[in-house]
């Protein structure tokens, strides 16, 4: 029995020495590894819309047009509420609810800041954001902070190509969530400013890592 063992390594280890190395290794297993980290990001952001949907009709109000939150940033211990079960909350990101005015340029705050009617076109954008870790950054040939190629094949596996999902870049002033082609979307600039508001904002966390990871819809 113990030769047949001691064959069966050699034998292994011949094969291992002459078979050739995958040519698709690293997105078998480093761009798994991306994906879990961007799950992060995503199970937050699904958290806020499931915080949103249970503070509307027909759970907390009568009225189809009104909900029992405004515009600010969803405490961690709230958003723990709407995680996956057994899931760890990543408080590096940051999930906020920003009511604006139909041409997103101010923030409405207060209890009727978010109330949304035929009258009252109210655009209500639910963001998560925060830092890129430093393994999946990277520094551009023109010295910007970009992310790395394996976390933008894990965007691309991860989302599709409509989603406003991505790296924060700042370009003449404004902000841009780039996904994983390259497809451009401004962010509101009460949102890139965080107008209004006193949380941990979008333009902090680009300040602080040269670049983030953020994820927004209007809902």
């Amino acid at each position: 029995m113990y030769v047949w063992v001691v064959l069966t390594t050699f034998l292994a280890m011949i094969a291992a020495y002459f078979l050739p190395v995958r040519q698709d290794t690293q997105e078998l297993v480093v761009v798994p590894v991306a994906q879990a980290k961007l799950l992060q990001m995503t199970a937050k952001e699904e958290a806020g819309v499931l915080y949103m949907r249970e503070n509307g009709y027909p759970y907390t109000t009568d009225d189809l047009w009104a909900v029992s939150y405004t515009s600010g940033r969803i405490d961690d211990d709230v958003l723990s509420n709407y995680l996956p079960f057994g899931f760890v909350n990543n408080e590096e990101y940051v999930t906020a609810i920003y009511c604006m005015d139909k041409d997103m340029t101010t923030v409405q705050t207060g209890e009727d800041g978010c109330y949304k009617s035929d009258e009252n076109k109210v655009q209500r954008m639910l963001i998560t954001y925060g830092p890129i870790p430093e393994r999946w950054r990277v520094v551009s040939d023109e010295g910007d902070v970009v992310p790395s190629m394996d976390l933008m094949q894990a965007l691309r596996v991860q989302f599709v190509v409509k989603e406003m999902v991505g790296y924060v870049v700042e370009e003449g002033g404004e902000l841009y969530v780039v996904n994983y082609e390259g497809t451009k979307y401004k962010v509101p600039q009460p949102v890139a400013n965080n107008m209004g508001m006193s949380h941990y904002g979008l333009k902090d966390c680009l300040n602080d890592y040269g670049t983030c990871l953020a994820y927004m819809e209007l809902r």
